[in-house]
């Protein structure tokens, strides 16, 4: 999670990086979400065009921001 924080950081403040782990085999999914302060460091990351890390091409998607309404377990 550190090298992933310390990767994007270049191109603007990460506010969160979540790396999920399958509790069964102890490995990360293959997945992160990252969390940037706005979206012009969104834009920043999203204008190069690969990404390697550790050797890895990621692959980057940009997630839509839901709202309350559409989130599987809206709070009330």
């Amino acid at each position: 999670t550190e090298e992933l924080k310390e990767y994007f950081s270049q191109f603007g403040s990460v506010q969160r990086c979540q790396l999920p782990f399958d509790r069964d085999t102890g490995f990360h999914r293959r997945y992160c979400w990252i969390k940037f302060s706005t979206p012009e460091d969104v834009q920043n990351v999203l204008k190069k065009d690969s990404h390697i890390l550790e050797g890895s091409k990621l692959a980057l998607k940009q997630q839509t921001r839901r709202r309350r309404s559409q989130r599987r377990n809206p709070r009330e």
